[in-house]
């Protein structure tokens, strides 16, 4: 990048527009910058990072606010335009802040161009100008970040000497923004989010198995002498033990359930041969019960053979009365007849006396409508009168519709030319909104990378501060624990010690009671025994000892569990105790510093989700404006088109209205409307029609009223006939039923009556009859089998054999259960078995997953004798090659004495070390700290040390064309001599084609370089520029 025009306007001391034209040094490359202190040299190099990057050279002036002179007009906008060449072309940035005018409540005037010059025109190189496009095109181009740039091409105050002095955390973060090595970092974040997640999961996993193992102790440990209640009474005991006495525990349940099965199987054979006698048994019983019942229905049968002789009889008589029912039925029906035929005679007479008056009605009616003939024929030449217009009527109806078409069209389009302009007019304020919305997201867009990398710092942050909260709240609920479990362990353990004592007490007593004298007592080998221990009466028995010492156990080892996990949970802490100070943060109020991160981190989260959500929608926007654009050129060729045809329609419409209103003048007033002729015609069709109809129904009327009054007289004369006739049908009929009842020998109708049965209920006394002859024939013969087949037995006993099969079920059951129970608690034994094997081999496997993370991790993050991490072993290789080629120079610049050496040595508390430096003296032949180094000799090693780190970005990057060099540093710390060898190497530098700028007040160095920048500020305070060459 070499520069070519630097034009200033309102920046810093520059209160007005300042051109500093770099062709005015013609052949010469290296220039100095001179000037008063406060005059504004630096600010020149301010300007020049300003249009590249936007933000000044220095950490101190990084905000943009700062660089507008203070001297400037309100009207004058703060910008910077920068020409520089580039690989042979050249380039054009431009600039300009945003700031609140008098009167104004807001920034405006921004502005952000970006152009290639090539044949006098500019050609734009983003689709659009706006900052973010602008920053990465830059970048794209000259190959560097802003933090790159400053270290080898810009080298200002206070940023020159930080690779050189700066502890090794300090060149860590140069050297992963110049060389991008952050991704190391954030594998080793990785790799410990993952250690820690397995650590959690081998934890639980742990916590799983020992869980299972509990249960298993709950559910099998208490079979006394068992191998599992042995392993379970040991204070400790591990997985393996407890495995083994669960094998010996399934083979123990396997052989019970065995045994218990074959005892099943007999008892439940014996039980099943006592059920088929005691069934047997109850068969003899029920046929001796079922022959005492027969016996009694045969007794009750007995019993009822009079009342059903009186039922037979009833039944025979009945039966000789059925051949009367016909002419009982036949009397009935000539009765019948006989009123139905009255009834008919009555209504005819009724009828024909109907007909009479109706006939009278309809030739009164047919006198009258006669008479009407003269209104008839009248209504007929109405309607022909009328009927005359209708053609013309027609046709000019038609031409009223197509005018009030003609009307209604011309108004339609006069409307939609209406409607047509409106939408331009909303069209044109919808492009107007929607432009400055887009300016306005392309403004705010601009933010989000900042947003985002400031948001990743904050979560990164806040994770660790909230695992180390939430492992001061674990510690303190452990604690808890621990002080419980400790209390209970002690509280165990004292009633355990005062249960011994008293045990060991009685144990004496027993001893002693059993010792004579002369016999050597077991304990102290005496055989006198002056003073035997009194035996207590409330020795309490061994069963409630081993129950106390396994309580002691348990409370001891829960308190030991307590201990190791507070222990473990303070090491947790302790490791993050230490990140949060490596942070910055204060421990004693890590809950403010919390919330306040969570408080920011929320913030910067909805403004990156919102500014996110923008920028998604910004090309749609585009595309939107793009579409206004082409429908508003659409809108208005419609526009243009729509009042054509509105005023070609109002022409038609006029010449057509005039042509209906001379036709319509010739009509009679009655006649001009074809809705009022018609209906006129209407009404006199429907008169005529009237009086037609009432015509023809008279006549109608009155020949069907003439009709029915002849058949009524007919129907008169027939019924009189029928009704005789019923009568002689009627006496016959009666003749008949009576001799019949002579006949069959009853005395009167009445007798015939009482016998008479319904066919349904003389069938059901016959049935009844049968069903009684039947059963009685049954019961007998029924009697004489049974009787026959219990001849030889007698009853059972089944109380007895009750209680014998009640004792084997009981006896079946009580195998049942205890089979059961052995198969119940093999199958415990069993699962608990299969899950401890599950739970330790997953354990297990975590285990060794979690081995080889944490030991990934160990040498990732430089968990290691030298603290060397894989990021900093990668950055340590680019720090050798930047003294490799910082010593070359520095061997000319010190006469040999010095050069640069990356220290070995070891960061103080731990810390992460290999990129610090020493210098080895070649006069003294020690190494020693480059802080040692006065102010000249660091100045020397800084350059050279900027100067091999643009060697080595220049060969990293590719590419790169370094061609200009600005350093803001003091040359005034220099001898005389190292004065001289510093201006070699910058004159060795411009003589390899770069352009040197040195700002410095240093009088050698404006005498050696012949080319000086010249930086003046005037009595008013502000500042002009201009070249000197010599």
């Amino acid at each position: 990048m070499k520069p070519l025009k630097l034009t200033m306007t309102a920046f810093g001391p520059y209160k007005d527009t300042e051109v500093i034209d770099f062709s005015e040094l013609e052949e010469h490359r290296l220039f100095v910058v001179s000037g008063n202190t406060g005059a504004g040299k630096t600010s020149i190099f301010d300007a020049i990072c300003f249009a590249l990057y936007g933000s000044a050279s220095g950490e101190d002036r990084n905000d943009s606010k700062m660089l507008r002179s203070h001297f400037a007009d309100d009207q004058v906008y703060t910008s910077v335009d920068f020409e520089f060449e580039l690989k042979g072309h050249v380039y054009r940035v431009f600039r300009q802040l945003a700031h609140v005018k008098a009167g104004n409540k807001v920034a405006t005037g921004d502005r952000y161009e970006l152009y290639e010059l090539a044949n006098g025109e500019e050609i734009p190189l983003t689709d659009r100008q706006i900052v973010s496009q602008i920053d990465q095109k830059i970048r794209e181009l000259i190959g560097l970040t802003k933090e790159q740039f400053i270290q080898i091409v810009m080298l200002p105050q206070g940023e020159f000497r930080k690779l050189l002095t700066s502890e090794t955390e300090n060149k860590e973060e140069i050297l992963r923004r110049i060389f991008k090595t952050g991704l190391y970092k954030h594998v080793a974040d990785h790799l410990n989010e993952k250690r820690k997640e397995m650590q959690q999961i081998c934890h639980s996993l742990q916590k799983t198995r020992d869980l299972y193992i509990e249960q298993a102790k709950s559910a099998l440990g208490g079979r006394e002498g068992s191998a599992l209640h042995t392993v379970f009474r040991q204070e400790y005991y591990n997985t393996h033990q407890v495995l083994e006495a669960l094998d010996q525990e399934i083979a123990y349940f396997a052989g019970q359930t065995n045994e218990k099965k074959q005892q099943l199987e007999r008892e439940a054979a014996e039980h099943q041969r006592q059920t088929a006698l005691y069934h047997q048994a109850k068969s003899v019983n029920e046929q001796f019960d079922l022959l005492e019942q027969k016996a009694a229905a045969w007794q009750q049968l007995a019993e009822q053979e009079p009342e059903y002789r009186e039922k037979a009889a009833r039944l025979k008589r009945a039966e000789q009365a059925v051949h009367l029912q016909v002419y009982e039925r036949h009397d009935a029906e000539a009765a019948d007849d006989l009123a139905r035929k009255e009834k008919l005679l009555e209504a005819a007479q009724a009828q024909n006396e109907t007909a009479k008056r109706l006939l009278e009605t309809a030739a009164a009616r047919y006198a009258e409508e006669e008479g009407r003939k003269e209104d008839r024929e009248q209504a007929l030449r109405e309607l022909d009168r009328l009927q005359g217009f209708l053609p013309t009527v027609k046709e000019l109806d038609a031409k009223r519709q197509l005018v009030a078409a003609l009307a209604a069209a011309a108004e339609k389009l006069s409307k939609q030319a209406e409607q047509v302009q409106r939408e331009l007019e909303l069209l044109r304020t919808e492009r107007s909104a929607k432009g400055g919305r887009v300016k306005e997201i392309e403004e705010r867009v601009a933010l989000l990378p900042d947003k985002s990398a400031r948001l990743a710092v904050l979560r990164q942050q806040a994770q660790i501060v909230q695992e180390y909260l939430k492992l001061s709240e674990k510690a303190k609920k452990e604690r808890e624990t621990e002080q419980g479990a400790k209390a209970a362990y002690e509280h165990a353990n004292e009633l355990y010690t005062a249960l011994e004592e008293r045990w060991m007490e009685g144990q004496a007593g027993l001893l002693a009671a059993l010792l004579q004298d002369g016999e050597a007592c077991p304990v102290c080998g005496s055989v006198h025994h002056p003073q035997k221990a009194a035996a207590s009466g409330d020795a309490p028995d061994k069963a409630a000892l081993d129950r106390l010492r396994r309580d002691k156990a348990d409370a001891e080892k829960a308190y030991l569990q307590a201990q190791a996990e507070l222990a473990a949970t303070r090491r947790q802490m302790d490791e993050r105790l230490q990140e949060v100070r490596e942070h910055g943060f204060d421990p004693a109020d890590i809950r403010h510093v919390y919330d306040e991160l969570v408080k920011e981190g929320k913030a910067l989260a909805a403004e990156e989700k919102a500014l996110k959500e923008q920028h998604a929608g910004l090309l749609e926007l585009r595309k939107e404006l793009e579409a206004l654009e082409q429908r508003l050129e659409e809108l208005r060729l419609r526009k243009e088109r729509a009042d054509h045809a509105s005023q070609e329609q109002k022409t038609s419409y006029a010449r057509e209205k005039a042509l209906f209103d001379r036709e319509l003048a010739a009509l009679p007033e009655d006649a001009r409307s074809l809705n009022q002729l018609e209906e006129r015609i209407r009404q006199a069709e429907q008169r005529k029609t009237l009086l037609e109809a009432a015509w023809h129904e008279a006549q109608q009327r009155y020949q069907e009223a003439n009709g029915q009054s002849i058949k009524a007289g007919e129907n008169l004369s027939h019924a009189e006939s029928q009704l005789a006739d019923a009568r002689a049908q009627r006496e016959k009929a009666r003749q008949s039923y009576a001799q019949a009842l002579t006949q069959a020998g009853f005395a009167a109708e009445e007798e015939y009556k009482a016998v008479k049965m319904a066919d349904a209920e003389r069938q059901a006394l016959k049935e009844q009859i049968e069903a009684y002859n039947a059963a009685v024939a049954a019961n007998r013969a029924q009697l004489e089998e049974m009787r026959a087949q219990l001849a030889d037995k007698k009853r059972q006993d089944l109380a007895s054999m009750e209680l014998r099969l009640q004792e084997l079920e009981r006896q079946v059951e009580t195998l049942r259960k205890e089979c059961l129970l052995a198969e119940t608690q093999c199958k415990k034994a069993e699962e608990s078995k299969q899950d401890i094997v599950r739970a330790e081999q997953t354990w297990q496997e975590a285990e060794r997953e979690h081995g080889l993370v944490k030991g990934l991790y160990d040498v990732v993050r430089g968990e290691n004798s030298k603290k060397i991490s894989f990021e900093r072993y990668l950055q340590i290789e680019f720090l050798v090659k930047i003294i490799h080629h910082a010593n070359e120079r520095l061997a000319r610049m010190s006469g040999g004495q010095f050069y640069l050496v990356r220290s070995e040595r070891m960061e103080k508390r731990g810390k992460q070390s290999g990129l610090g430096l020493d210098v080895y003296d070649n006069y003294t032949g020690q190494l020693r700290d480059v802080k040692t180094l006065s102010g000249g000799e660091k100045f020397n090693a800084s350059l050279c040390l900027a100067l091999g780190l643009a060697d080595v970005i220049q060969a990293y990057e590719g590419g790169i064309s370094l061609e200009t060099m600005f350093i803001d540093e003091g040359f005034g710390s220099l001898d005389e001599e190292s004065l001289n060898k510093a201006i070699e190497t910058l004159i060795d530098l411009q003589q390899s084609g770069r352009i040197i700028g040195v700002i410095s007040h240093v009088q050698e160095l404006k005498q050696a370089i012949p080319a000086i920048l010249e930086v003046k500020k005037t009595k008013e305070g502000h500042s002009h520029t201009r070249f000197v060459l010599t």
